[in-house]
């Protein structure tokens, strides 16, 4: 062996040697220093006697054992990778001892730390700087979490809880500062917010808030509590009421009050504005403080304006600028002041920090005045057309073209018939023409918004005036038959509307298709609808008087009661009262098409129970015959022209001859049915005709050949 390998192999064995001597002392000390730190930590958060010089010794004394193991283990990792061949088992144990030494002297280590920042935070909550004192509190917690598991589990769970006790208190503590520095006062009508000068300890309070807070809106704060107050005792008083705002300041604080003069009135939108910059211009004198360090991107009239911006503009918006919307076109042209004002409010808004610089909603919504303009007119033209439509239907004129019975192929397609139709209507089309007659002067976008206004009045008018007019329509036939040709009087003038307006207005539209087509459907089936379900009411009241008649029960009975002719005297009479309503109200087709079908259900409800009795005397017969002259002789009064009755009652010859056959001979009903070619033959089935034959004549063979010469 060399000398220089002799005295590498000495100085390794030295080595090596003191690491076996030391290792022992090294945990000996490790145990040591961790009985007295527990005790430490046990008399300090346990039993609350502060010792924060032991700790900073203690402190020491741990970085210095930390450096001496540091140090045995690289020689101790050196030696064994050298005597790994000579397996050198105790050196190899000692290795393995420092480590777990170090592992220790780590948790130690990092508690003496944490007692430290301890001793430190109490000092800044005394010189009251809460930032500072949520810096550590923060950093403690983290240090705390990381500390690895070792038999010190509950010591370590102690100084977590005082450290979160500590941070529930500084949070406390940070939050009674801000309520001592702004106070929030609102009684009856006042509302008032004073802001302390002294702005160092508020803005502490304020940066120890929002420390490490990644969601600053949903951090449930005094800020947001604040927030709410300013929104709901300043913005929206300011905008919806008439009032009085001032501010005052001293040494002590600074002061802004609202006073509510007149809550059911609002100011006009130069002194909101006025109001509303006032109000930005005190929380910017008086706070205006940073939320965040180092770059004080989040400040207080920020974080308000994250919160209220979007309901600001939009209450703005709809409860200011709305009214500000002129009515004429001459307000139109002077509408650039309110833009002007608009735009400066907006700027006043975003140096406060309450809009975003790229936020435009108030200048974006002016600007579109003239959009607005138009939109407010329709509004108006809207609710004018239902005021009109609100109007009695029976105050009355007569329009259209008169019927001529003798000629009624002239009364062709494209005329309206004579009738009569509320004075309403003609006010509410002479309304709508005038503003379709402005649309062919506007541009493109007025003119298709005026349009749509117009065919949404129309297509309003046949909800509107059935529901405002619903008890009338149910109950007077007048009403009814005035709303019918209201419907179809609009119908037919927007016809002819499509034909005179629609090609004057812009192409870019592309209506000339369509036009009011849909309105005209509308109009007539809502005015068909309703007018037929009156005269289907008539008809049913018809049918339940003459069920109440006994007609039915006459054939066992052997003759009429008077119960039956009154009942039919009364369906009659209801019929003249509606001849005396509709008469001059409906069209001559109308009236007369209309008293028809109602005359002829009377008709039916006679024929029907007659035609089907079994057995009927001559003195039933008799009886019969007088009933049904009293419809013969007073049915034709109803119709305008008596003479055609047969045109607009189906079931009229049929009542004429079932009035022969009840007074006539076997001979005469024969001779009147002719061979299935004669009058009766076209009103009667065979088998109705046997019946009555059967019921009115006795078994006889003349009665027997008559019923055999009558075959289908």
């Amino acid at each position: 062996m060399s000398y220089l390998a002799e005295v590498i192999s000495s100085a390794e064995e030295i080595e090596v040697d003191d690491i076996n001597k030391k290792v022992p002392d090294l945990k000996l000390s490790i145990d040591k220093l961790k009985g007295e730190l527990v005790q430490y930590t046990e008399n300090v958060y346990i039993k609350y006697s502060g010792r924060p010089k032991e700790n900073k010794k203690m402190l020491t004394t741990a970085q210095n054992l930390e450096n001496e193991i540091n140090t045995l283990q690289k020689h101790a990792e050196n030696a064994v990778k050298k005597q790994l061949l000579k397996a050198n088992k105790e050196l190899t144990e000692h290795v393995e001892t420092l480590h777990t030494i170090d592992f220790s002297l780590q948790v130690l280590l990092r508690m003496s730390q944490v007692n430290e920042k301890i001793v430190e935070f109490t000092t800044q909550l005394d010189c009251k700087e809460y930032l500072r004192c949520k810096q550590i509190i923060t950093g403690l917690e983290k240090t705390l979490a990381d500390i690895p598991e070792d038999e010190l589990v509950e010591v370590i769970d102690e100084l977590k809880f005082y450290v979160k006790e500590k941070s529930i208190g500084l949070a406390h503590e940070v939050e009674n500062i801000f309520k001592e520095n702004v106070i929030t006062q609102r009684k009856d009508s006042t509302a008032s917010i004073k802001i302390s000068s002294n702005i160092s300890t508020l803005e502490q309070a304020l940066l120890a808030m929002f420390y490490n807070e990644t969601d600053t809106l949903k951090y449930n704060s005094k800020l947001s509590e604040f927030n709410r107050f300013l929104w709901n005792n300043f913005f929206v008083p300011i905008v919806d009421n008439i009032v009085d705002i001032k501010i005052d300041q001293n040494e002590k604080y600074s002061l802004v009050e609202l006073v509510i003069k007149e809550a059911d009135k609002k100011s006009e939108y130069g002194v909101v504005f006025s109001n509303i910059k006032t109000l930005l211009s005190f929380l910017e004198q008086h706070f205006s403080f940073p939320l965040t360090t180092p770059d004080n991107e989040l400040t207080t009239l920020k974080y308000i304006g994250l919160d209220i911006r979007d309901n600001l503009s939009e209450l703005l918006i709809k409860h200011c600028l709305q009214d500000t919307i002129p009515s004429t076109v001459e307000g139109l042209k002077n509408y650039k002041v309110v833009i002007e004002e608009t735009e400066k409010l907006e700027k006043a808004l975003k140096h406060s920090k309450l809009f975003s610089e790229d936020a435009t909603p108030l200048i974006e919504y002016a600007n579109n005045i003239d959009i607005l303009f138009i939109n407010k007119k329709c509004s108006e033209y809207c609710v004018q057309s239902e005021q009109i439509m609100k109007k009695d239907l029976h105050d009355m004129i007569e329009v259209g073209e008169p019927y001529d019975p003798d000629n009624p192929l002239d009364c062709g397609v494209g005329q309206f018939l004579q009738c009569c139709i509320s004075k309403n209507v003609i006010e509410l089309l002479n309304f709508c023409e005038k503003i379709l007659q402005q649309s062919i002067k506007g541009s493109d976008v007025n003119a298709g918004r005026i349009l749509v206004t117009i065919q949404n009045i129309f297509r309003n008018y046949t909800k509107l005036v059935p529901e405002y007019h619903n008890k009338l329509l149910k109950t007077i036939p007048q009403q009814v038959a005035l709303f019918h040709n209201n419907c179809f009087y609009i119908a037919h003038k927007l016809i002819e509307w499509n034909g005179t307006y629609l090609f004057r207005l812009p192409s870019t539209l592309n209506i000339s298709s369509t036009g009011f087509e849909l309105e005209v459907c509308q109009l007539r089936q809502v005015g068909s609808e309703i007018f037929n379900n009156y005269v289907k009411g008539q008809m049913k009241q018809i049918n339940e008087i003459m069920k109440d008649s006994g007609l039915e029960e006459v054939a066992l009975a052997g003759e009429l009661q008077p119960v039956t002719e009154k009942c039919v005297r009364q369906c009659i009479r209801q019929q003249e009262l509606l001849k005396t309503v509709w008469h001059k109200v409906l069209s001559y087709q109308i009236y007369n098409e209309t008293l028809g079908i109602v005359l002829n259900s009377l008709c039916t409800n006679i024929i029907t129970p007659i035609v089907s009795f079994e057995d009927i005397s001559t003195n039933l017969g008799e009886q019969l015959v007088e009933l049904i002259k009293i419809i013969l002789s007073r049915g034709p009064k109803l119709f305008t022209d008596s003479k055609e009755i047969s045109i607009y009652v189906s079931s009229w010859y049929k009542l004429n001859e079932l009035n022969f056959v009840l007074g006539a001979s076997l001979m005469d009903i024969s001779d009147r049915w002719a061979d299935g070619k004669g009058p009766l033959a076209l009103q009667f089935k065979p088998l109705e005709l046997k019946t009555l034959i059967r019921a009115l004549f006795q078994n006889t063979d003349r009665r027997a050949a008559v019923l055999a010469r009558i075959q289908e």
